[in-house]
């Protein structure tokens, strides 16, 4: 059992997130201006009371301390997150008007068919011949010239046109929403600009993050010279320094789908390796203190120095963060709390950055290293084997295992999959992981090309004969639980009983374990009550797409697509699939919109269960219906040359829906008609999709 002494600051982390959940939900200025007044009491009061503590006998009431620091760390959290957004920043550049913005490269380009994309902070405001200096981040697309294609790097400076528009949300159903996933990193405008609105200015700021971007291009280009197939040297950069540009999709979802793409993301696994090994190399200076913190220093300067030539990913850096916390903890006192040190590398990297308390990855490192470090022991000692290979074995299973059910619930919801064969695939890896990891470390710092051939050439075959065997367990009979969705409440019931087993554990009662099988109880009535829904599906939702086409018909667990898109299209796997898969269905139909409306009828009838569509395109000929139709929506796509006021002459309808094929001024022209005839109408394009219960 912990004693409130040993963890003082897991007590302390609970109030700050509790703050920048607040902060997150509730984002007021009033109270943001109220909380400074509060925050330099609370700072007076903590003064007063240490400067009365033994005179006014304050030591024994103890409470009011506690209770003030939960207070101020409170506060702090939901001061520090609203005030990081942004969003009440007078100075921020959305609050200001002018020609052109002065921005600097934030982060390292993505360039992707034509198009570079990369985050940039915005430095000034010029407004005719005043300049102003302006604070906030824009999210910027350039498209590229043919010919001579721009290349930017970090910390570049330009100016650029003052002409932003806001984040787009997600329009349809059960897709992924950007919007927010930007907004987590306080952008909250983009802009897409030609390459020739550019104008560079002569001089750009030097920084260590733009150096270490600059060593990690080097070192990939490295990596691809010595290493023959592509896929190989991909892998040896994204595996080593964490670069993912060049990786292929075929090889992510093979991790993927195997429960081993943690492997692909350089973060604590790969800085908790380079650990090992330095804290094996060095396990001659634990005789003493003084020798204890020297190899601990040691250890936190390599740490930091692989954190520069991985370019300083965020994860990475997240990870050298706890680990410092940790190595120097237990070098200053050995019986330092584990928990204690991982809250206070927690509670700083918050107080730093409020907002990476909704990043993903960071509560996976979190929640994974807290399963090692709880649950580990508790399944090694589990089973016991007096043999050193089925020991080490059994370890392996064991972390694998607690990595696996402490992130499990998180996973399973922003994911929606459940690696089967997860034991396998990590216990197969593992040897050739680590192999790649301390090889490829090695690679880097050779000079001599004698060497780097044929150790280039061994990294070629180890990665290749490590990707054919996850390939390979990737295609078995159900390597892979797909299209599992689940809801908050769901979400928040399985770390409830995680949370009452933990409990149950640690108290060695009975009470834990029978609240857990209550808790699960619920969440099987909640699991089979959405499936029960999705069962009775019947339904047909217009997608709002930018340049296409698509109608979906759900009856049950089948799904008949209409669409002007190939299956495989990103935009399909974007926007289009995510909400068959969230409603449980197992049988997509995928058909070409135009073509099998022709095949259909020669009048652009569709009928979808018993909803009737009439599609109007730019061959409508109105000449044709020599009576009066009767369907349930008139479907308008293609700039046909139409007027709402004609339709209604030969077509009963109730639904009048114009898709995101029409040019904007047609829309805005059928808009004003339908709403001069008082006609239902709905548009799609930049609006959310249409859902019609049947």
């Amino acid at each position: 059992m912990f004693t409130k002494g040993k963890i003082p600051f897991v007590r302390f982390l609970i109030p700050l997130i509790a703050g920048i959940g607040l902060g997150y939900v509730y984002q007021v200025k009033l109270i943001m201006e109220a909380l400074t007044r509060v925050l330099l009491l609370q700072l007076l009061f903590f003064v007063l009371f240490l400067m009365f503590y033994k005179r006014g006998n304050l030591f024994r009431k103890k409470w009011l301390l506690g209770l003030q620091l939960h207070c101020f760390f409170l506060f702090i959290g939901y001061y520090s997150t609203i005030n990081s957004s942004g969003r009440f920043d007078e100075k921020h550049f959305s609050k200001q008007s002018g020609e052109c913005l002065i921005v600097k490269v934030n982060n390292e380009p993505k360039y992707s068919n034509g198009i570079l994309r990369f985050e940039a902070g915005v430095l000034k405001v010029i407004r005719k011949k005043n300049i102003s200096r302006v604070s906030g981040k824009l999210l910027i697309a350039i498209k590229t010239d043919s010919v001579k294609p721009l290349k930017l790097s970090y910390g570049q400076m330009f100016i650029i046109p003052f002409h932003i528009t806001e984040v787009d949300p997600p329009y349809n159903p059960a897709e992924f929403n950007y919007k927010k996933y930007l907004a987590h990193h306080q952008i909250y405008h983009q802009t897409f600009i030609n390459q020739s609105q550019i104008v560079f200015l002569p001089a750009s700021e030097i920084s260590l993050v733009g150096f270490a971007i600059k060593l990690r291009k080097s070192l990939v280009v490295k990596f691809q010279k010595y290493l023959s197939d592509p896929q190989a040297a991909s892998l040896a950069s994204t595996l080593i320094l964490g670069y993912k540009s060049d990786l292929s999709k075929d090889v992510v979802d093979a991790y993927s789908k195997t429960g081993t793409l943690h492997v692909l993301s350089v973060s604590g696994m790969h800085v908790g390796i380079v650990f090992f090994v330095l804290a094996f190399l060095l396990k001659p200076l634990n005789r003493t203190q003084h020798l204890r913190l020297l190899k601990a220093c040691i250890i936190i300067l390599i740490i930091w120095f692989y954190a520069l030539i991985t370019g300083f990913s965020p994860s990475v850096c997240r990870a050298a963060v706890m680990l410092s916390f940790v190595v120097l903890g237990k070098a200053i006192n050995r019986n330092q709390n584990t928990y204690n040190l991982i809250a206070i590398s927690a509670f700083v990297l918050l107080l730093y950055n409020p907002w990476y308390l909704f990043d993903v990855g960071c509560q996976l490192s979190y929640l994974a290293v807290l399963g090692l470090v709880f649950l580990h022991p508790k399944i090694y000692n589990a089973i016991y084997s007096k043999y050193w290979l089925p020991d080490q074995i059994w370890s392996y299973c064991a972390l694998s295992l607690a990595a696996q059910l402490a992130t499990f619930p998180i996973s399973l919801y922003y994911f929606h999959q459940f690696p089967v064969y997860f034991l396998i695939s990590n216990l197969l890896i593992v040897l050739p992981v680590i192999f790649i990891m301390y090889a490829g470390i090695l690679f880097l710092f050779i000079p001599w090309p004698i060497i780097l051939e044929p150790l280039g050439a061994l990294l070629n075959s180890t990665i290749y004969m490590t990707n054919a065997a996850l390939f390979y367990i990737e295609y078995l009979p159900f390597s892979t639980i797909n299209s599992v969705w689940i809801n908050p409440f769901q979400y928040l019931l399985m770390y409830v009983v995680a949370g009452c087993m933990t409990w149950a554990i640690l108290t060695k009662g009975s009470k834990g374990i029978v609240i857990s099988f209550g808790i699960i109880l619920i969440l099987c009535c909640s699991l089979s009550f959405e499936s029960l829904k999705s069962r009775n599906n019947n339904q047909v939702i217009f997608y709002s797409l930018r340049k296409n086409t698509a109608i979906a018909y759900l009856k049950g667990r089948k799904a008949i697509v209409l669409t002007d898109l190939a299956a495989t299209d990103k935009t399909v796997l974007f926007s289009i699939e995510p909400y068959l898969n969230s409603t449980e269905v197992n049988e997509k139909i995928y058909s070409d919109f135009k073509t099998d409306i022709k095949n259909i009828s020669r009048r652009n009838f569709i009928k979808l269960g018993q909803y009737r569509i009439l599609h109007l395109d730019k061959n409508f000929n109105k000449k044709r219906y020599a009576y009066t139709i009767m369907v349930d929506a008139v479907l308008i796509s293609d700039n046909p040359d139409v007027k709402i006021a004609e339709l209604n002459k030969f077509i009963n309808y109730s639904d009048l829906i114009i898709d995101g094929t029409n040019k904007k001024y047609k829309i805005d022209q059928w808009k004003k008609e339908a709403e001069k005839l008082h006609i239902k109408y709905h548009i799609l394009k930049k609006n959310p999709a249409y859902i019609v219960k049947l």
